[in-house]
């Protein structure tokens, strides 16, 4: 073997060596599995092969109950100055993560109600302060339609109280925690047109679960009494363990700089008192500060029945930071595999049976390079699964239909070059001149071919959405690697063979005498 051609192959070797470990093995060895991909497939499904959850979110500007009870009083007096009885005041709407639309104050007619409409004692921007905190209020008040004696308050945030970019800033958040529980890689599409979030997760199977991922706003806050002092939004590490003495789950935190010269001061001027430590609404624990706490390092034991899973959710959740803006759930869908676990395999095995053929094809018309074109359509197989596992692809049903579409282009380009090579060796030259003359030759047309259906490619991944932009996915991979595989690995293969054996492709492509 010569030796530009040795370095070649060994080169080509040791690539499908790479794709093998990476793609094929870890499918039988969980060790790989787990080592390699945090326990999830190399090639990652789409929710059509493998089902999920799919959600459609938006940012929810209702405010939580403890806004709207510090809001009571004001109302109150507001309303009550217009010469009415004080009403009862409740909470209005069903409460989603302890938010509510707003408040119902009762009256003992429909009469008072217009009253207080009339005079416009409710005004239509308040702003709420406790502690550390403040928000600016929007506040919308109408009649019931139902009882007359009732009057709506609608309650909610100015969204000017959060970034312009919040859901952009959202979408990173998502995709960071689900990354990091390893429970899957998440599809998150951002519509900036109607303020959604729409998002995909490939085998997670439980509404509660992909709600707690997604939804849970993870902002870490230190209250004493109910008033929050501290956020941690100065937070920089978030770790899940036991503690060594009463075998209970625990959160080590560690705060930044900031973060840690506020927290030493709580302690130190808060000695003896209790320092509620929340995850959005969710009490935690409620520690009694013993003495001061320098270093900004801290534990938080959760109670007994909690699990080591969640104090790793909440770490997650801590560690990943908070979300810019509350998100409510417009659309949750429970996804089965789309077209049915049947109707995938007889799609695979269609496949299947078309791989088959071409391989049969090749061998059947070019023999011997035939037989080497087949072999490197197994390698642009290897190599395009393992590009897809690197980048951490999501392979749908469409995505498989692009990637069975490059391998016909692949196996045009084969032809191509086979054909040209044929010519070559009718006009009387030498095997090695045919060969090279007919790569040369092929090359042009070939890259012509792949680049024009690049182009269209490139346009369905920055234009299309969902299932589309699956399969421009793989179509895109898929030609880069046929063009590949067509114009180098087969011209190895082809090379090495005329070195040692001319006779079998001279042959088969239509020569007399052989003539290396």
């Amino acid at each position: 073997m010569r030796k530009d051609l040795r370095w070649k192959f060994w080169a080509t070797i040791f690539l499908v060596f790479l794709c093998v470990v990476f793609v094929v093995l870890p499918y039988f060895s969980p060790n790989l599995k787990s080592r390699f991909f945090k326990g999830q497939d190399p090639v990652r499904q789409g929710l059509d092969l493998r089902g999920g959850i799919e959600v459609i979110l938006t940012p929810d500007y209702r405010v939580e109950r403890r806004v709207l009870t510090g809001i009571m009083d004001e109302l109150r007096s507001a309303v009550t100055g217009v010469d009415v009885a004080s009403p009862i005041i409740r909470l209005l709407g069903r409460a989603e993560q302890n938010r509510h639309d707003g408040l119902e104050l009762i009256f003992t007619s429909g009469e008072e109600v217009e009253r207080v409409l009339a005079a416009r004692v409710i005004k239509p921007e308040m702003t709420w302060r406790s502690g550390a905190e403040e928000k600016r209020l929007k506040v919308r008040a109408e009649a019931s339609t139902e009882r007359p004696e009732v009057l709506k308050v609608f309650v909610s945030e100015d969204p000017a109280n959060f970034p312009k970019d919040a859901l952009a800033q959202a979408r990173i958040i998502i995709e960071r925690r689900i990354d990091s529980t390893g429970l899957t890689e998440p599809a998150v599409w951002l519509d900036e047109a109607n303020q959604r979030l729409q998002i995909q997760l490939p085998g997670i199977t439980t509404q509660e679960e992909a709600e707690r991922l997604i939804q849970t706003t993870g902002r870490l806050n230190f209250r004493l009494g109910n008033r929050i002092v501290m956020f941690g939004s100065d937070l920089v590490d978030a770790r899940p363990g036991v503690d060594q003495r009463e075998g209970l789950p625990v959160i080590h935190f560690k705060f930044g700089k900031v973060g840690a010269r506020q927290f030493e001061e709580i302690t130190r001027d808060n000695v003896g008192k209790v320092l509620a430590i929340y995850l959005d609404e969710e009490l935690l624990m409620e520690p009694v500060i013993n003495e001061p706490i320098p270093g900004g390092e801290g534990q938080i034991t959760l109670g007994r029945g909690a699990t080591l899973k969640q104090a790793n959710e909440y770490a997650v959740l801590m560690k990943s930071g908070a979300l810019p803006v509350s998100l409510r759930t417009v659309q949750i869908t429970q996804v089965a595999p789309t077209l049915g676990s049947e109707i995938v395999r007889q799609s695979l095995l269609v496949a299947g049976i078309g791989l088959l053929l071409v391989f049969l094809f090749m061998f059947v018309f070019y023999g011997v390079p035939g037989l080497l074109a087949d072999v490197a359509l197994v390698i642009y197989g290897l190599l395009v699964l393992g590009i897809m596992t690197v980048f951490r692809g999501v392979l749908t049903l469409p995505g498989v239909a692009g990637f069975i579409l490059s391998i016909g282009m692949a196996v045009d380009a084969n032809i191509l070059i086979f054909e040209r090579i044929k010519d070559e060796v009718w006009n009387g030259k030498t095997m090695r001149a045919a060969l090279a003359a007919g790569f040369d030759r092929a090359f042009v047309a070939i890259l012509d071919a792949n680049v024009t259906t690049l182009i269209v490619a490139l346009v369905l991944l920055i234009l299309g959405t969902g299932t589309v932009r699956g399969f421009a996915v793989t179509l895109t991979i898929g030609i880069l690697a046929s063009m590949f595989t067509a114009l180098i690995v087969t011209r190895i293969f082809m090379e090495i063979l005329v070195d040692r054996k001319p006779e079998r492709i001279f042959k088969r492509l239509g020569g007399g005498e052989v003539q290396a």
